[in-house]
């Protein structure tokens, strides 16, 4: 039985907690609309652990409260085998996710997920595009602004084009005018991006087509897990904006929102042809590995409607492992249970504590 340690980092209140105490099952808008399916951080830990105890081991989860303090005392406390990373920012800043898994490498000790290159060149959206762009896996074509004077006189891409900072992760800074038309938009969202998010722009031409997610798991080889489609239903916004066909921040975070309630995704996608499939899976594939990504992954993409072409947009390292969310249901479509899937990744870093060699405990007098 090998001790594992799942570590999070929650430092607000749960707003799941919040919303059920708030007690609004419906959004002020459409009561038919109903807020469902959402669990609270402990319920998430709760199945967590239920799943590494019915694979034979002992689970702890810790949340350690944006404190390294903390983070250590309990490393030094439990001792544990390996620990599940479920570690997404440290001291509000989301920079700092790469660091959490470094320290784990430093104190020698096996942990879930990606390792700190993959999870620091994900994170910074500029760097992925280049690395793919560099090993010929397909990305829609971009361009990065620092300041306005860096704007081009003669944009090159096609309109409508996509505008999100540069180095933010879950939908942040993305809201119905991220997708824009013409070039007065676009000088007027990267302002935006440059002074409200204060962040560098990237820009890059919006595919319009369907968006498939692929989720990865495994190393030896990595295996692409069946495909899942994100669908927009349209309408507008909270503030009478129309909605474009992306995830918006409020789409993803906030079930109240009118933007949550016209996304809705499906798996298995079941109307494409079994070489669209392949070909999918297969950019997929090349995009984990060509940001170094292990054990699991999420690849998002757009697949053009006139080329069949599929357009890495991002690679998730280490992507939400809440039993109601899309890895999860790509997990349940390949025929795991989310319970073997879970073990499947503790095994991961149990395998790598195995298979390293025993280290000499000082110099040999030969």
């Amino acid at each position: 039985m090998a001790r594992i340690l799942i570590l999070f980092n929650q430092t607000e209140d749960d707003v799941v907690e919040l919303w059920r105490q708030d007690g609004r099952t419906a959004p002020d808008w459409d009561p038919t609309k109903l807020v469902e399916g959402w669990d609270t951080v402990s319920e998430e830990m709760a199945l967590l652990e239920a799943s590494i105890r019915a694979g034979g081991h002992e689970p702890i989860s810790v949340n350690i409260r944006d404190d390294l303090g903390t983070l250590m005392d309990v490393i030094a406390k439990t001792r544990p085998d390996a620990i599940m990373n479920l570690v997404e920012f440290f001291h509000d800043d989301i920079e700092h996710e790469h660091h959490v898994p470094a320290l784990f490498e430093l104190l020698d000790i096996q942990y879930t997920g990606n390792r700190p290159m993959a999870l620091s060149l994900c994170q910074k959206k500029p760097h992925t595009k280049a690395l793919l762009v560099a090993a010929g896996v397909p990305t829609p074509r971009s361009f990065v602004v620092e300041q306005m004077s860096e704007i081009p006189t003669t944009i090159a891409l096609r309109f409508p084009l996509m505008v999100k900072p540069a180095f933010e992760d879950a939908s942040g800074g993305i809201d119905a005018g991220s997708v824009v038309h013409t070039r007065a938009e676009l000088e007027t969202r990267i302002l935006r991006v440059l002074t409200e998010d204060k962040m560098v722009a990237l820009v890059e031409e919006y595919i319009e087509g369907r968006e498939l997610h692929c989720a990865i798991i495994g190393n030896d080889p990595p295996e692409p897990l069946p495909l899942y489609e994100m669908e927009f239903a349209g309408g507008v916004d909270d503030d009478g904006r129309a909605l474009p066909r992306i995830i918006t921040y409020r789409a993803k975070w906030d079930p109240y929102s009118r933007e949550h309630h016209a996304v809705s995704g499906k798996c298995p996608v079941d109307d494409l042809e079994p070489e669209i499939v392949a070909h999918v899976q297969d950019v997929a594939i090349r995009a984990f590995r060509t940001l170094g990504c292990r054990d699991y992954a999420r690849v998002d993409m757009r697949l053009d409607p006139i080329t069949g072409e599929a357009y890495v947009l991002e690679v998730n390292p280490n992507p939400d492992l809440a039993d109601g969310c899309a890895f999860a249901a790509s997990v349940r479509a390949s025929g795991r249970t989310y319970e073997q899937t879970i073990c499947e990744l503790v095994e991961l870093a149990l395998a790598r504590g195995r298979a390293k060699p025993a280290r000499s405990e000082g110099p040999s007098d030969t």
